[in-house]
């Protein structure tokens, strides 16, 4: 990865206080992926990690079936409660306000 895209990118997720995530593409798989990883190793904290639209809720899902296996000991079962999945807009804003 590019050094300033990623700089930049890593500046971007310091100082949010919320993500938002809506449907797209590789990018937007990237940026997520670096989020979520930041908040489960705890070099973010309290910052509501929240995907937007029908599709996340299945790409979490996967996750979770094909990490949480018997043979596979890294991630733990909280990894998967990080991601807070909604389908509008209201419960997008509502998530931002609890965690204020």
């Amino acid at each position: 990865m590019n050094t300033a895209l990623f700089s930049r990118l890593h500046h971007f997720m310091i100082i949010s206080d919320a993500f938002v995530v809506v449907p797209g593409g590789i990018g937007t798989l990237l940026e997520l992926s670096l989020a979520w990883q930041l908040l489960q190793v705890r070099k973010l904290y309290n910052t509501p990690l929240i995907l937007v639209g029908k599709m996340w809720k299945e790409l979490v899902d996967w996750a979770r079936r094909g990490m949480l296996r018997k043979e596979v000991s890294w991630p733990v079962t909280q990894t998967f409660s990080i991601p807070l999945c909604v389908t509008t807009i209201e419960g997008t804003v509502a998530l931002i306000r609890e965690n204020r």
